[in-house]
């Protein structure tokens, strides 16, 4: 059960399926690459999560929300993989660059004219129409999950995972934060409406394009609603009824916004198309200005402190950064949105613990009655039950896995609760677990191996070694099942296919975790 964490390289091959080309971005969640497909010859992107044991239910719920959606302003998903022990989403490789890149970049020489600020506004509204038409918010539009194609100047929507990361809720990008583009109703309860929170985004997004700034100049302002200054008085150039439109967009109150994005979008074309119907006789505005970037907490925010862990994160000072995120949920009296918060830091740190006890308090906020989504419960319950886990408190994982279970069941969260009854001695259950979701995923690795290992624990080795073979037959480069197998024929004595195993093992592990194991059994032969 050891966290798998993964960190490609250029040239590195995955399995059969990719060649790793050139890392394309990375964040808190993970990397993306350009990868070859090796069975065609195609470039595509791929998205891989630093950590397998989370990433997985992840990127998969990313992968059925959206690869349904066919749509020229959105980046295509083709699908996700497991290859060995990685899962992968693969999606259609756009060759060019994000929005944030061109906003950053405006100058006298690069000026960004209202008819193309427009222009990109009406295709990330078409994509989104096409989103919501899906019943599917998108939940962090900014622009760097706006891609724009080098050769068409088309922008793309990306990023479809990021309303099922809770991570997102506090980790900022270099620029800056996603914060500065949610709607208030996300920043201060954690609530979403499908079209009128994109909208806002969307707005935020409009008013960066048309001024250089943000709206608002820290989250204290943001959560406070202070008044914001309108786009014509920080840049005369734009046009009063885009103003209406920005403004509209960005009401506080969601049910003042525009009602959806086909409303949205006729308002933007009817301001473009009187840009261009004035263009005979005056000259295109323009922004010649780049962003003026800056949104910061007031020191006696809790999101300052919440700041400052990112900073020392940063920094990698750990112990910094814990210390202001606990200052955080303290300015905040234990606010259950900031204490989701501390938890999220705690587990990039690897504090199980302190990370156990947050999500813990989290729960107890939930049960009292604190409006809660039902994924955002998920997934506090997933957190928690694997903590236990790695805490080797197994007891209360089955405990906390039964409750998710009870919450959402699906195969996912009954594999999850037959590993935590395997691993807490109740074998039996564990393996009636697995067979029920081995009828439901036939296809699925992973339940094969974990049928293999139960076998192995509740002393049938003939079985264990079927299903290690059976997960084999699926996918050749299973490091699990090559390892158990392996280890099986070394403690029996046979070290010559013990070896075969083993080389296998030595071959496939591009991360190197089962390679150490390897060593650390056999020594001499390894």
């Amino acid at each position: 059960m050891a966290l798998i964490v993964f960190h490609g390289r250029p040239g590195e091959e995955l399995g059969d399926r990719f060649r790793l080309l050139a890392e394309l971005g990375r964040g808190s969640f993970g990397e993306v690459w350009q990868a070859r497909r090796l069975r065609d010859g195609a470039t595509v992107a791929i998205k891989i999560p630093k950590d397998q044991e989370k990433g997985e239910e992840v990127l998969r719920k990313e992968s059925d929300i959206i690869k349904e959606i066919h749509h020229p302003n959105i980046v295509r998903v083709h699908g996700f993989h497991n290859i060995g022990e990685l899962f992968v989403i693969e999606m259609e490789f756009v060759d060019g660059y994000d929005l944030a890149k061109v906003l950053d970049n405006v100058s006298t020489r690069a000026p960004l004219t209202f008819e193309q600020m427009l222009e990109w506004t009406l295709q990330i509204l078409d994509g989104l129409v096409a989103v919501h038409a899906a019943n599917i918010s998108h939940n962090d539009i900014k622009p760097q999950n706006i891609l724009v194609e080098r050769a068409s100047g088309a922008a793309k929507i990306t990023d479809f995972g990021s309303s099922r990361r809770l991570e997102d809720v506090w980790v900022w990008t270099t620029r800056h934060g996603t914060e500065a583009y949610m709607a208030p109703e996300v920043a201060l309860d954690g609530k979403r409406a499908r079209d009128v929170s994109d909208i806002y985004s969307v707005g935020v997004l409009l008013y960066e394009m048309a001024t250089g700034r943000l709206p608002y100049s820290s989250p204290h302002q943001l959560l406070t609603g202070v008044q914001i200054a309108k786009p014509r008085e920080i840049n005369r150039d734009v046009p009063s009824d885009l103003e209406e439109v920005i403004l509209r967009a960005m009401s506080r109150r969601p049910e003042s916004r525009f009602a959806n994005c086909g409303s949205m979008r006729a308002a933007v074309q009817g301001c473009l198309d009187r840009l261009r119907a004035e263009a005979a006789s005056t000259a295109m505005p323009t922004r010649s200005e780049p962003s003026q970037l800056g949104f910061r907490p007031a020191t006696s925010s809790p999101l300052h402190y919440l700041e400052l862990a990112k900073q020392r994160l940063a920094e990698d000072d750990a112990q910094g950064a814990l210390e202001a995120a606990e200052a955080a949920v303290d300015r905040s009296d234990g606010h259950p949105q900031y204490v989701r918060m501390l938890g999220g830091i705690c587990l990039r740190l690897g504090y199980h613990r302190k990370a156990a006890e947050a999500y813990e308090q989290l729960l107890a906020a939930y049960n009292r009655g604190y409006p809660v989504e039902v994924h955002q419960r998920t997934e506090i319950l997933g957190r928690l039950g694997q903590l236990y886990i790695n805490l080797q408190r197994y007891g209360e994982a089955v405990g906390i896995y039964e409750r998710l279970v009870d919450t959402l069941d699906r195969p996912y969260a009954r594999f999850r609760l037959a590993v935590a009854a395997g691993l807490d001695g109740d074998y039996a259950r564990a393996i009636h677990l697995l067979e029920g979701v081995r009828a439901e995923r036939p296809d699925a690795v992973v339940v094969y191996s974990k049928l293999g290992w139960a076998h192995a624990l509740n002393g049938n080795d003939r079985l264990a070694l079927s299903f290690y073979n059976q997960a084999l037959a699926l996918d050749a480069f299973d490091l699990f099942s090559l390892f158990e197998l392996g280890k099986y024929y070394y403690m029996v004595g046979d070290r010559r296919r013990a070896r075969e195993y083993f080389e296998r093992v030595m071959n496939a592990d591009t991360q190197g975790s089962y390679a150490a194991r390897v060593r650390e059994l056999t020594c001499p032969i390894a």
